[in-house]
This record gives C-alpha cells, structure tokens and sequence, in this order.
C-alpha cells in the first residue's frame, strides 16, 4: 500500500477524462497538454475513464495525489466524478461547454445538476474563453475561475534531410512493437556508415525498456504521424506480435516500402510484392538483411495501393461486413 500512495503521491498532476478518443474535441486540447509535459519528462499520469480498469486509478489519484485536474462535462455525468470533486475542493475543473450543453445537462441529471452547482462555486474552474467565463461567473456565482483558452497543433512537416533514405515505424514505445529490435538494426546501419535516419514516432508506454538508442530519432506521440509515413521512404514494422497495424496499411497505401516480421498480420499482405520484405527470423541481423534487400529494389508502389485498397479501404471493409450481417 505504501508503494501505491507514494506513486500517486509522486505524480505533478494526474488528469482525468471520460471522453478520450471520441469524437467530439474536448479531450484534445487536456490530451496535448499532456503529451507536451510528458515530453518534458515531468511525471504527470492520465486515465481515461473510458477503459476498464481505471476505477481503482481514480480512486488512488483523489485519496493520495497532490494535484488533480477533471476534464469536461462528462465528469459530472457520473456520480464518482461528482462525489471526487465534492470531497476535494482543490480539484481544478477544465470546461468546454456553455448555456446549451449546460442546460441540456441540467434536464438530463437534475440531481447531479444540483450538486454541478456547487462544486462550480468551491473549485476552480478552467474556461475556454472569456464570454464562457463570464456565463459561469453569472449564471453560477463562480468566483475561481482562469481563462486558459484551448491548445490547437498544426501538422509541422518533419525535416527529413534529402540525402538521406528515412526508415519510420509508427507505435507507441514499448517491448511488443520492437523497440530493441529498431534500435539494434538503427546501429548495424551507423556501424556501416550506410545514409539510413531510423524515426520513431510514439509515446512511451513502457518504463522497463531502459536508455534509448542515440541512432533513433524519438519523435514522441504525434497529432499526425501521417505526415511522417508520407515523407518516408521505408516504414519497418519492427513489432514482435501485430495483427494489422493501421499506420503501416497507410504506409502500402501510400506506396512505401515496407519491412516486416513473419508473425504480423501484414505479412500475409505483402509477401512477395517487390520493393517489400518479410523476415523469418526475429532477430536485427535478419532485420537488417531485408532492410538491405529492399532498398536494392525498385518497389512495385501500384501494386502495394493496390493490396492495401483491396484489403484496407473503407468501401472494402463495408462490403466485407454487410454480406456477413446479410444487410
């Protein structure tokens, strides 16, 4: 238990949501705050409320953590987010909403309305302008408020030098997508001197994985690693276990040289497609080797577009479903 309260006693800040990954945009400005402090390396933790298992998460963060920060109207849909906020009054509340989700809230929960009421007059409240300020200061009697605006990130092109041939892999950081195998092949390549940069696009996932190669180029997690996939010239699915990445898919769309291992999902796709290698083994050097093979050839890029539309394209995956279903 001791260890339990320390960790949440360590976290800066922990950020909580209930809307993460939907389709509204309310999670997204709280979501790059907190990819940009993590970047920086500060132990700040976030648990979306939407997965299961995040309860007992919640529930350490409001009896042990320092700092909390709830984001959105739909932590008042629930009761725990109510009552979180009615037993720490330090909890700062970051809204995204006005008089027409608000009252719509009101007609839908008039008891947690209620309580809404006045854990907006105990807790400070983050608005996203000065008019939505100005609503709760009246409407509500709000008296701790800030404005803090939201956080937009436009796609930055990466600056991927033209002399070089730029191998990319798209995942998050962690022992399943093959971060030590990435690393060693981005090695042997700088051991040969060979023009290869090797990016990895992602966010950390796993804290067991220890110093990161200095002959990767890390980016981070990434609003739109697209961009990155559309300015290789190689993505290498260096995991160990994938059933279909989406990232790499995008990379066949868009006609790109692939390298993956065997026991992916996306072998099956590209075997024997030139310009394209699968490696038996998993292992750097074998890595390396179809690294090396593939950069020999010119691919066949119509036909990858052409797999990848077959196999991967919204229309393809509808009419797969509808005669399944019978629709």
């Amino acid at each position: 238990m001791k260890r339990l309260a320390d960790y949440y006693r360590s976290r800066k800040l922990v950020l909580v949501g209930y809307d993460f990954q939907s389709e509204g945009g309310a999670w997204r400005s709280i979501h790059r705050y907190f990819r940009a402090v993590e970047a920086r390396g500060q132990t700040v933790m976030l648990i979306d409320r939407r997965k299961q298992g995040t309860f007992r998460q919640l529930l350490c963060a409001v009896i042990f953590s320092p700092k909390i920060l709830f984001n959105g109207m739909g932590t008042f849909c629930r009761w725990e987010g109510i009552f979180s906020c009615l037993l720490r009054r330090d909890i700062l509340i970051y809204l995204h909403d006005t008089a027409y989700m608000v009252e719509g809230y009101a007609r839908q929960h008039p008891w947690k309305f209620i309580l809404f009421k006045k854990i907006l007059r105990r807790n400070t409240i983050l608005c996203v302008s000065e008019q939505m300020q100005e609503y709760y200061r009246k409407e509500f009697g709000v008296t701790r408020s800030h404005v803090v605006r939201e956080a937009v990130a436009l796609p930055t092109p990466p600056d991927f030098e033209p002399d070089f041939r730029h191998i990319v892999m798209v995942g998050s950081l962690d022992e399943r997508k093959g971060v030590k195998l990435f690393s060693e092949a981005a090695e042997m390549a700088a051991a040969k001197n060979l023009p290869w940069k090797f990016h990895w696009v992602g966010a950390l996932a796993s804290q067991s994985l220890g110093a990161l190669s200095k002959n990767v180029r890390w980016w981070g997690w990434q609003d739109t690693p697209l961009e990155f996939v559309s300015r290789a010239d190689l993505f290498f699915l260096s995991s160990v276990d994938d059933p279909l990445p989406l990232a790499c898919l995008e990379a066949m769309a868009l006609g790109k040289r692939c390298v993956v291992y065997r026991q992916t999902g996306i072998a099956e796709l590209i075997d024997g497609i030139r310009g394209c290698a699968v490696f038996e083994n998993y292992s750097a050097s074998a890595a390396f080797r179809a690294l090396e093979k593939v950069f020999s050839e010119t691919p066949d890029s119509e036909r990858l577009v052409q797999v990848a539309l077959e196999n991967a394209s919204v229309s393809s995956l509808v009419t797969k479903i509808d005669q399944i279903a019978g629709l």
